[in-house]
């Protein structure tokens, strides 16, 4: 078979399928996806020579720290090289000594089996074989992980620990893969008549149908966008400028001379608290201020972030792009009013302007889609950029692993009653020019506009970006 091979656990089980690979000595990747719960089997000429999953307990990083193999630094400094180059972290772990062939290989192994027993259990669950994926085996899983042996020892492990009932099992997999359902055909349906509703116009079937299609096109990118593997955000030219100049002073670096660097930047912000949060398995234990980034992640793994991020190999954000002037705009301003109402509803100054430069990250990845498909400009675009923006929101927040207060920012649709939320309403609507989406209708706040207007205008002056006009009377 030289063609992709897709089907349903529930039809080719998995025992079978492992075995059907093994025995015919296929090469390639083998994915099986229930939900946004991704596990990947590499193959090469019959046996796994490697295994990953999507989410956060699944990580390589996870395992060794919660087995004691490498400290929690040493993990940073590593996961800053991996998230921003393509380097193999099983590979970065071997080329800087930090672990032998063996010993990895076995650490490794031991995570594989526990994804791979997990996935016997799966009833509802999607497979695919692309036998043109090239694999590049690094670690020697493969002398032990044989598919009809794992086949007969994950059979026998689920008869042996079969606790949850299929109920039960069900509704755990739906609570844990709410993001999920706005990108599956029935959300995908429900969300383009919302669109359509949005939109505030009478469309004739010719219309709606065009629009139909677009949507679903637009939505189906969208999921496999957010389901990939995920890299460190580009940060802003002039970041990478300041960063460089960072760089050249005298070792060591002071990671707080990041802080007001990183206060300019919305994605600089994002990546620090994307490495300092990708060790986490509890959101509950994750930190959502760069300060705390940098104290978490350490002076080295800082180090090694900003110098991969200013790096010239690195993209950085095009400086002319009207997009990502307007995300930048919109962040700036929400920041800074976010941080000045933030202790109104009990959210501390530093966590509210961080709430307010991160609200409309997801912006990114919808910009990205419409220019991918050319999507012009009008009604139609934008009710499918609002109606999509809380899914987004939802699924980055997951993903990156940010605490639960951003998820209720990057998600709030205006009616989320948390007071993070609030603070960020208050603060779109308080420099309104700036603002992206919808705005609420009435602020109820005294939101002192020229004082705030004139705060941010310095903001946007330092970096060349057009500035507000007077303030609202």
């Amino acid at each position: 078979m030289t063609e992709h091979f897709r089907g349903r656990l529930e039809v080719f089980g998995l025992a079978d399928l492992l075995q059907w690979m093994e025995l015919n000595r296929r090469s390639g990747r083998l994915t099986v996806t229930r939900g946004h719960d991704r596990r990947t089997l590499d193959w090469k000429e019959g046996e796994i020579v490697y295994v990953s999953g999507s989410l956060p307990r699944h990580r390589l990083g996870v395992h060794l720290l919660r087995s004691g193999a490498l400290p929690a630094a040493t993990l940073y400094e590593l996961l800053a090289r991996n998230m921003t180059t393509q380097e193999n972290l099983t590979r970065l772990i071997l080329d800087m000594n930090h672990d032998t062939l063996d010993g990895l290989s076995l650490r490794v192994e031991e995570l594989a089996r526990k994804l791979l027993f997990e996935i016997f259990e799966w009833r509802e669950a999607n497979f695919e074989y692309d036998p043109t994926y090239r694999v590049q085996p690094i670690l020697r899983i493969g002398l032990t992980l044989r598919g009809q042996a794992l086949a007969f020892q994950g059979v026998k492990q689920l008869d042996d620990t079969h606790r949850l009932s299929r109920k039960e099992r069900r509704e755990t997999w739906e609570a844990a893969d709410a993001w999920v359902l706005p990108f599956l055909p029935e959300g995908i349906e429900e969300h383009f008549w919302e669109s359509a509703e949005r939109m505030g116009t009478t469309l004739d079937p010719l219309e709606t149908r065009g629009h139909a299609a677009r949507f679903r096109e637009f939505a189906r990118r969208l999921r496999d966008r957010l389901i990939k593997n995920y890299l460190m955000r580009p940060v802003h030219s002039d970041t990478a400028q300041l960063l460089l100049e960072l760089l050249k002073r005298k070792p060591p670096l002071d990671p707080a001379a990041i802080v007001p660097i990183a206060a300019l930047d919305q994605y600089l912000t994002l990546d620090l608290l994307i490495l300092a949060n990708s060790l986490s398995v509890d959101r509950e234990n994750s930190v959502g201020t760069v300060p705390d980034a940098l104290d978490r992640i350490g002076p080295r793994a800082a180090t090694v972030l900003i110098d991969r991020l200013s790096s010239p190999d690195f993209p950085a954000v095009p400086a002319g792009d009207p997009a990502a002037r307007a995300v930048r705009r919109a962040s700036l301003a929400a920041a800074v009013a976010a941080g000045r109402y933030a202790e109104r509803y009990g959210v501390t100054r530093e966590r509210g302007y961080t709430l307010g430069l991160l609200h409309c990250i997801g912006y990114a990845d919808l910009f990205e889609i419409v220019r991918e498909m050319n999507l012009p400009a009008g009604p139609f675009r934008g009710s499918v950029l609002e109606t999509y923006r809380p899914a987004v929101g939802r699924a980055r927040a997951e993903i990156w692993g940010l605490p639960r207060d951003f998820e209720a920012v990057l998600s709030d649709d205006g009616t989320d009653p948390s007071a993070s939320a609030a603070v960020v309403r208050l603060a779109r609507s308080a420099v309104p020019a700036c603002a992206i989406g919808s705005l609420p209708v009435e602020s109820g706040e005294d939101l002192e506009a020229d004082e705030l207007t004139a705060e941010v205008n310095m903001l946007f002056d330092y970096l060349g970006l057009e500035t507000v006009g007077a303030a609202r009377e």
